[in-house]
């Protein structure tokens, strides 16, 4: 047997080399990778689609200032200067900015792991700080007068008015609702199953009758449809988070409701209010509302101080009892 003991050359010829090149990933090819990655890990829908959005708006910045972001070389100042500041100085929420700060970090968080980089230059960007606003919640006028504006007579009409009975009652998130089947429906149980919560958990949501009540009217008007979902258009399609963001945001204008942003998120926050204030326990509310603490329970609390001291000042032991004064 004849032994080639010729030395293997360190110079790549250009054969090589061509084929290296050919095939280096794209942004898109990354992405794509990424995505495919928080699909493996079971991340939720909602939260992959969260991903994709803020990568592709970062690679349009780059694009607007006549760069090319590519991520195998990027700098930790290149993102600074190219996206960054770029959002900066557009004015963005600390909020939006953050959330596509972590979006950022979690892809090249990926791509370290997976050895596309050798170095993770997003490890050092650090979030904006970001205001502590006051959670803003409908009184009970704002939402009689919100509730009255869908026309119950027509099957769009109906429609919203359950979605937004539902969110009061429940709590539960717009996609969260919206990504709900007729199976999840349990009627008899006064329960919704929310198949995959923010962190894909599942979980029982408990109901009333008079939410049972709206919510047997819309499914007897849905009908039979080619798709399972719960809330359908008049095309008997699913309906995108998108679509009542702005339908409810348009109830509001109708309403002239002022002073509060008119949103399905409010619906949350004004059931979370609620809850506390008719008796409820934080710890039924933390299962309910999905967190995976209090701390965001407790916020609620602290939040609405006057009306917890409204409260207070109803239910005081010293004030019912019958001192006697010396």
């Amino acid at each position: 047997m004849e032994i080639n003991n010729s030395r293997r050359k360190n110079q790549l010829d250009s054969t090589t080399l061509i084929l290296f090149m050919k095939y280096r990933p794209t942004f898109d090819d990354l992405l794509y990778a990424f995505l495919l990655d928080c699909k493996h890990r079971n991340l939720s829908r909602r939260t992959i689609e969260y991903f994709e959005y803020c990568l592709q708006h970062m690679n349009k910045s780059f694009l607007e200032q006549n760069q090319t972001f590519d991520p195998l070389t990027a700098s930790l100042h290149d993102i600074q200067t190219y996206f960054v500041a770029a959002m900066m100085d557009k004015g963005l929420a600390p909020h939006t900015i953050n959330g596509r700060l972590k979006s950022c970090k979690a892809f090249f968080s990926f791509l370290r792991k997976h050895d596309y980089v050798q170095i993770n230059v997003a490890e050092q960007l650090t979030l904006v700080k970001a205001r502590k606003d006051t959670i803003h919640t409908f009184t009970n006028e704002q939402i009689l007068q919100l509730l009255r504006i869908p026309h119950q007579k027509t099957f769009t009409g109906l429609r919203d008015y359950t979605i937004m009975i539902i969110l009061l009652e429940t709590g539960i998130r717009i996609g969260e609702l919206l990504a709900m089947t007729l199976k999840d429906v349990h009627l008899k149980e006064r329960e919704l199953r929310i198949a995959s919560g923010k962190g894909t958990k599942a979980r029982n949501v408990p109901f009333q009758k008079t939410c049972a009540k709206v919510l047997q009217s819309n499914i007897d008007e849905r009908g039979a449809a080619k798709t399972e979902t719960l809330f359908i258009s008049l095309e008997n399609e699913p309906l995108h988070i998108r679509t009542i963001q702005d339908r409810i945001t348009n109830y509001g204008k109708m309403a002239r409701i002022a002073g509060v942003r008119v949103s399905p998120h409010t619906f949350r926050h004004t059931m979370a209010k609620m809850y506390s204030r008719n008796g409820g326990d934080p710890f039924s509310l933390q299962q309910i509302l999905d967190h995976s603490s209090l701390e965001m329970v407790y916020t609620y609390v602290r939040l609405f101080s006057n009306e917890v001291r409204e409260q207070r000042q109803r239910y005081s032991p010293v004030e019912h009892m019958k001192l006697e004064q010396t």
